[in-house]
């Protein structure tokens, strides 16, 4: 019985020398390498490609021949809408990076002007194909279409911000960002690139969280 006392005072001082070590460790942080950071935004580039096809499809209602000529016109529009917003974007990281160098006058009113020129070059490319899409979807189904890009666009920056105004970190998925019912099925467009692969044939369903 003896024996059994000491042996049962010793694992208890063991545990408590144990814990005031781990009280003195500061927490370990991961650190995201390179690699990390570009998979993580590759995955959520795609789940908001997805989620935005099923969006509009769902918006709009488009049927099978609506959806076959829709799709590779919107493609080619919101390619050059993501064209048109990298430069801007570039011009102004330039701008950025020039008054950071404290760079000269001359250099800093270069990047000014290269900025002002991508600014003034930001446009709504939809606007651009509004003939095309009226052709295609009639001119009620085209208005949806712009006030579905605004919604969807809304959506996702509650849903990046967590609701908080705050870019979330690699890893941490925001509150309200769920997949929609819906996302993922195949639809009727055959033989579409880009956008319009995996449309839904039900329209999702709606989540309080969801703007």
């Amino acid at each position: 019985m003896k024996k059994i006392l000491i042996a049962a005072a010793a694992l208890l001082i063991g545990v408590a020398v144990f814990a005031q070590n781990q009280e003195g460790r500061k927490p370990q942080q991961y650190k995201f390498s390179k690699e990390d950071i570009e998979e993580f935004r590759q995955g959520a580039r795609n789940r908001i490609q997805s989620e935005h096809i099923a969006y509009l499809t769902s918006e709009l209602e488009l049927t099978p021949v609506e959806a076959e000529k829709f799709w590779p016109i919107y493609n080619k529009a919101h390619q050059e809408q993501m064209e048109n917003n990298q430069e801007y974007r570039q011009a102004l990281k330039n701008l950025k990076q020039v008054l950071k160098d404290g760079k000269g006058e001359s250099e800093v009113k270069a990047a000014l002007e290269a900025y002002n020129k991508a600014k003034d070059g930001q446009r709504n490319v939809l606007a651009d194909y509004e003939k095309d899409f009226i052709k295609i979807i009639g001119v009620v189904k085209t208005a949806k279409l712009y006030v579905a890009e605004d919604s969807f666009r809304t959506r996702q920056i509650h849903n990046l911000t967590g609701g908080r105004g705050q870019l979330q970190q690699p890893g941490v998925r925001p509150l309200g960002n769920r997949q929609q019912n819906g996302k993922g099925q195949s639809g009727s467009g055959k033989g579409q690139s880009g956008f319009g692969k995996g449309q839904p044939k039900e329209k999702p369903v709606q989540r309080p969280e969801d703007i």
